[in-house]
């Protein structure tokens, strides 16, 4: 059987030292509950053996691994593990054992709320009583997007946990539309202006974006949307009308700002040479067609180091801002004149050695 073995998992209790031995596993306490370790080849002692591997039970399962441990493969109770015991199996076992850790944190204190008395030492049936209390504070539609309905008993762990940090963002987001709408300021009727988006944060300045604002790290092309047009649903002036004031309170938003106006001043004076008409009010098709025809003015190699053709007007923009200015066309015509040097090279010291 596998050293670990989901729905295995029996309450802790005492064995004899024989026993431990025999399995080569030896016996110390934790919290006055069963603790084993294995030394493993490295030499140090861990609360698994070597060829364990993190089970990918579901979430009663973890829940009872996580209180109860696998006495019948001699396991202790994860609650009691520390990244030592898991480094062994690489990074990811480390963030496992910290994301299966938040999930049954929520799970206890949704419990302890409903007045159950988290132990150290639980048996069986007190942890799927524990469990059945303290599973609705879990954040989980109980319906697929289709409305099939879920059966949450049958999930793995891991899935709670990706449901679980798209409800939280999901949360996150509408909490910063809520705060951007309190903070908006009307536009005034008779103010015939493009800029005249505004946001009045709680130190009573008034800026271009609501203080919930985040520096958008997407691609150049849509960048330069943004900078030209701004942000029509969320209400927010193009970003080339952005000062310094209007990002004081966003991480690296002046540095943002300074390279992406960079950027964009480069594309707008390409485009502009080659007939386009740069207008301070552009349409999104018109902005797209803008930065189709300047973008090669950033001077950008079309092709990574391993050969591959660059989406360039995809890329980021902070990635365009680190290649900027990196290719030179006639540097890139340089290898085939040196070989044409080298071929007349070749055929002049053949002529000679004919001619003598």
């Amino acid at each position: 059987s596998s050293p670990m073995t989901p729905g295995r998992a029996l309450p802790p209790g005492v064995v004899s030292s024989q026993v431990a031995t025999q399995s080569g596993a030896s016996i110390g306490s934790a919290n006055n509950a069963l603790d084993w370790q294995y030394v493993h080849p490295d030499g140090v002692r861990r609360r698994v053996p070597p060829t364990w591997t993190f089970p990918h039970s579901n979430l009663q399962e973890m829940y009872i691994l996580w209180h109860c441990g696998d006495y019948q493969n001699r396991i202790s109770p994860m609650k009691h593990f520390q990244n030592s015991d898991v480094t062994f199996l690489g990074k990811r076992a480390r963030m496992n054992l910290n994301e299966v850790k938040n999930l049954m944190c929520i799970i206890d204190e949704e419990a302890k709320s409903k007045g159950k008395v988290i132990g150290q030492t639980m048996d069986m049936s007190q942890t799927i009583d524990y469990f059945n209390a303290g599973l609705p504070g879990i954040n989980f539609s109980t319906t697929t997007p289709t409305g099939k309905q879920r059966n949450i008993m049958r999930l793995k762990w891991s899935t709670m946990i990706k449901y679980n940090k798209q409800h939280s963002a999901m949360t996150e987001d509408e909490e910063a539309e809520e705060k951007a709408s309190q903070e908006r300021v009307d536009p005034d009727d008779n103010d015939p202006s493009h800029d005249n988006c505004w946001f009045e944060h709680s130190d009573g300045v008034r800026r271009r974006v609501p203080s919930t604002y985040k520096f958008p790290m997407i691609g150049l092309e849509d960048t330069y949307v943004l900078w030209h047009c701004g942000d029509e649903e969320q209400k927010i002036s193009g970003i080339k009308f952005f000062t310094k004031k209007d990002v004081a309170n966003v991480k690296r938003g002046a540095t943002n700002l300074s390279e992406v106006r960079a950027v964009m001043t480069l594309i707008d004076l390409e485009a502009g040479k080659k007939g386009m008409d740069i207008k301070e009010v552009m349409t999104e098709e018109e902005a797209r067609a803008c930065c189709r025809e300047g973008y090669l003015g950033l001077a950008i190699p079309p092709n990574t180091p391993d050969g591959r053709p660059r989406d360039i007007l995809s890329m980021k923009w902070s990635s365009a801002v680190r290649l900027k200015g990196t290719y030179d066309e006639t540097d890139a015509a340089k290898p085939e004149e040196d070989v044409d040097n080298a071929e007349d090279d070749a055929e002049a010291e053949v002529e000679t050695e004919v001619d003598v």
